[in-house]
């Protein structure tokens, strides 16, 4: 029947395209942890709230990003595996009376095995909705990195620096750089995650049966959110490796806003016996004395001196360079060696793991690809076998 064929090749088709975006994915993937173990001793200021609130590293930065991205390429190759199943031989609802092999025939096409519920081999769109679901994921959360890189790179932040090679100038005000790139990736994004929404909208309220609501029109539209998606993962790909951290903007933006202030009070807790709560405010009293005079927070002993004893009513034992070195960014990081934290030694760690979960969906993704490709041959075989007959 042209039902089940339908969606017998409907998933066919869907299963190329995905699996060439869960690949670039997985490339971007790649790209990403050997950046970010280049960068793992490169600081940068981290933003909360659209401010800035304490230093990590870039490394530390697109470790989480990895994260990320390997949970939405498990949702997609999870949704993958869910074009697996073959309605071949469902006819229009029912079967048929004939002797069919339901499950030589999935073998034949390179499924896994036979969808089992004949109506539902009709009649269920999930391979459709998970799978784009799983592709808009995708694109929401790089969306928002996306936006961090606009913003970093903006000339009040100043942080990223976008090579020449991805800037564009403008035509009549030489001194602008415009990382073009970046709005391409922004609106590539939405404009993949729109066309996600338009197919997985489409099935909204629709009878649970056969309709061409689920079929070809709808089945062309979407394949666009393939080609803009993988724009997006190719330009996300050469743009990040290309990028450096300005260190000097780093440096500014870290001493102008005292982002290293709750490494003071958590020292203050462990080294002079205070209360959290008394650290705080010597914290506190000593970022407002420098923010007001605009000099680092390592040249402000003398204000600390102040705070401290204003708020506890004695001298600290911390001098002069013990204060520098416990207000310094790179003490800051150091310290944070913790499982999932910024340092060095423990993002090492976190990217090993990151590239185990890479391992995993590189060897499922080949296992179907394989899995295709052998059943080709066979199918081949078997045509030719019947021609020879």
């Amino acid at each position: 029947s042209r039902n089940d064929m339908d969606h017998t090749l409907f998933k066919m088709a869907l299963g190329v395209r995905a699996e060439a975006l869960l690949n670039e994915l997985l490339t971007l993937s790649e790209t990403l942890t050997q950046k970010a173990a280049a960068e793992s001793n490169t600081l940068i200021v981290a933003y909360t709230h659209g401010q800035p609130a304490q230093p990590s590293t870039f490394g530390h930065y697109l470790g989480a990003m990895i994260e990320v991205l390997n949970r939405d390429a498990a949702r997609l190759s999870s949704a993958i595996n869910g074009l697996g199943r073959c309605p071949m031989g469902a006819a229009a609802i029912t079967t048929t009376g004939f002797p069919i092999d339901r499950e030589r025939i999935a073998d034949l096409l390179g499924f896994e095995a036979p969808l089992v519920n004949s109506y539902g081999c009709i009649a269920s769109v999930d391979y459709v909705t998970g799978l784009y679901s799983a592709i808009k994921l995708v694109f929401l959360h790089l969306g928002r990195v996306v936006q961090d890189m606009a913003f970093w790179s903006s000339f009040e932040v100043g942080q990223l620096y976008v090579p020449n090679a991805l800037v564009q100038i403008s035509s009549i005000m030489p001194q602008k750089r415009n990382p073009v790139p970046i709005e391409h990736m922004r609106h590539l994004s939405s404009l993949t995650m729109g066309r996600c929404d338009m197919v997985v909208d489409t099935m909204h309220n629709t009878p649970f049966t056969d309709m061409n609501d689920s079929e070809g029109e709808v089945q062309q539209a979407g394949y666009a959110a393939f080609e803009s998606g993988g724009r997006v993962l190719r330009l996300l790909t050469s743009f990040i490796p290309a990028c450096t951290i300005n260190t000097d903007n780093v440096r500014r933006n870290t001493d102008a806003a005292c982002i290293t202030i709750t490494e003071l009070a958590d020292t203050l807790v462990r080294d002079e016996a205070l209360t959290f709560r008394q650290a705080h405010e010597v914290a506190a009293g000593t970022a407002s004395a420098v923010i007001a005079k605009s000099i680092p927070l390592g040249d402000g002993h003398a204000a600390f001196m102040a705070a401290f004893e204003g708020v506890v009513g004695r001298k600290p034992s911390m001098l002069q360079e013990a204060f520098r070195h416990a207000t310094s960014a790179e003490h800051f990081v150091a310290v944070r060696n913790r499982t999932g934290g910024p340092a060095p030694e423990a993002l090492e760690a976190a990217l090993k793991l990151y590239q185990t979960d890479l391992q995993t969906l590189r060897t499922a993704q080949s296992e179907r690809l394989d899995r295709v490709t052998t059943a080709s041959k066979r199918l081949d075989a078997a045509f030719n076998s019947l021609l020879e007959t």
